[in-house]
């Protein structure tokens, strides 16, 4: 099970959900807990030299200083964020340790991580910089671990609502929210989603037999795509993190990854914090 959560924390409102999120989690799953901030570096301008016919060095000169006085006004920024996430987990009895690491983002929280590890962000800030969850799907797609996602208010958890939809991921999923709720003593339902592939008593049935001690749950109707099915097991459970299968050839990868905001709605949707498991 999850030994360190790491927390990328980028100042942002949905950071502070994330590191909210797996102080919940890290007291039940006697967890650690890892800020860790990326500072990017910032390319240098481009002076056509040669063209302009003048001396480039005292401007580079000026900038290299303008960006050592940025980084040190940041890293004294996000110091004082930890030392207060510290104080938090100390007083909670969790293990707490930080780092402010040189590099770009991805890689980064990549090369920290280790398959026993949960990295938690949020949907918005630097995740979604370059389009709608587009950073985060790199994390996810190329993370060694489980990647949470909050996307919302914080708010207590203490039930673990895992999905199903018959591909092996998903059994996967399943696999992860049935370990995580004999951890934290918390209930276990599963959503057996209806899908192209799988009827809904077929859903049921097969879910029912991956974890007997689950309630199974199955919001299926004639119209209702598997996103609405989603959202309405996650009201349902309103006090779940839900977990899923991320992977490419499914319902679910073309409901987080498609195209056209999907990923932005469902996720503003469904109200819950998200672990996406390989």
């Amino acid at each position: 099970m999850i030994k360190r959560i790491i927390v990328a924390f980028d100042g942002s409102e949905m950071a502070q959900d994330a590191f909210t999120h797996s102080v919940e989690l890290a007291k039940s799953l006697g967890a650690s807990i890892m800020g860790v901030h990326v500072l990017e570096p910032v390319p240098p301008p481009i002076i056509a030299e040669s063209v302009a016919g003048v001396d480039a060095a005292p401007a580079m000169a000026d900038f290299d200083d303008a960006a050592r006085e940025e980084e040190a006004a940041e890293r004294k920024r996000f110091e004082k964020f930890f030392r207060d996430q510290e104080a938090l987990c100390k007083a909670q009895g969790i293990s707490y340790s930080n780092a402010i690491e040189v590099g770009l983002l991805i890689p980064t929280l990549v090369d920290l991580a280790a398959a026993d590890d949960l990295i938690a962000i949020g949907m918005k800030g630097r995740f979604s910089r370059a389009g709608i969850g587009s950073s985060a799907r790199s994390l996810i797609k190329k993370s060694p671990c489980p990647v949470l996602v909050a996307s919302g208010p914080a708010k207590a958890v203490s039930r673990v609502l895992g999905v199903f939809d018959g591909s092996s991921v998903s059994k996967r999923a399943v696999d992860f929210a049935r370990e995580m709720a004999a951890t934290t003593k918390w209930p276990l339902s599963l959503l057996a989603a209806e899908s192209s592939d799988l009827t809904a008593d077929e859903s049921k049935s097969r879910a029912a037999e991956l974890a007997p001690e689950a309630d199974v749950v199955c919001y299926a109707a004639k119209g209702k795509s598997e996103a609405e099915q989603i959202e309405r097991a996650c009201k349902a459970a309103s006090d779940a993190v839900l977990v899923m299968g991320a992977y490419p050839d499914s319902w679910l990868h073309q409901l987080f990854f498609g195209f056209g905001g999907t990923t932005a709605h469902v996720l503003s949707h469904v109200g819950a914090p998200v672990i996406l498991v390989h």
